[in-house]
């Protein structure tokens, strides 16, 4: 696929990885993470990105480096180009390489709160709350704090890093390793792989992805 003919649309979570392996050519229009807060929101800001690519002559594509993401992508419709986005959920799929091994792993261990660079450096995460590192944290007392940190793993048993091979995780490792520890949780590294996102920069779209033409309405069903 020429790179110069399509644009890519990403989460400033995936960026590290985006960054690995798309061609300099490629034009990248990244979000911020936030958004998958107010999926509403999310919807959005996709629509106009959207509208954004399809008011540029050159592009005959628009790749979407998400997922399902809470039905974010649910009715984008594109009026001239083709629309590509992976057939996963979220973006856990597209940081272990495929909706099958995110299948696999939540059937080894359901409770998997998973972190990579990305999800640590832009997410709110337990840790961060915990440590009134979010915004809005400081609202409230240490012990307040310490309880909503608490109630938002409190339905997990491990925390797993994944490990994409885009960066350097020694630093990350550290802080999952202290979530781990601090909540009570198995701590595990898994095996990443850019696999998919590959495919979807470089135009190799099987069954793992949604392909969507002119006219045509992106659906949840389309996901299954």
């Amino acid at each position: 696929m020429n790179a110069k003919k399509a644009a890519l649309i990403t989460c400033e979570a995936v960026g590290a990885e985006i960054e690995k392996v798309a061609p300099a050519d490629l034009s990248i229009k990244v979000l911020e993470f936030g958004l998958h807060n107010h999926p509403n929101k999310l919807n959005q800001r996709l629509r106009e990105c959207l509208d954004e690519v399809e008011g540029e002559s050159g592009y005959q594509v628009a790749l979407f480096a998400y997922g399902l993401c809470s039905n974010g992508v649910v009715g984008l419709k594109p009026r001239r180009v083709k629309v590509v986005i992976p057939k996963v959920d979220d973006c856990i799929s597209l940081f272990l390489g495929s909706r099958k091994e995110y299948g696999e792993q939540q059937r080894r261990d359901p409770g998997t709160f998973y972190l990579t660079k990305g999800w640590i450096e832009y997410g709110e995460t337990p840790l961060a709350i915990y440590n009134q590192e979010v915004p809005w944290a400081k609202k409230y007392s240490p012990e307040q704090i310490h309880w909503v940190a608490r109630e938002t793993i409190k339905n997990y048993t491990r925390v797993a890093l994944i490990k994409t091979g885009a960066y350097d995780t020694l630093p990350y490792e550290d802080y999952a390793r202290e979530t781990a520890d601090l909540f009570g949780l198995k701590y595990e590294v898994l095996p990443g792989s850019l696999n998919l996102l590959k495919k979807l920069i470089y135009g190799h779209w099987d069954e793992d992805f949604v392909v969507v033409e002119p006219g045509t309405e992106i659906t949840q069903e389309m996901f299954l």
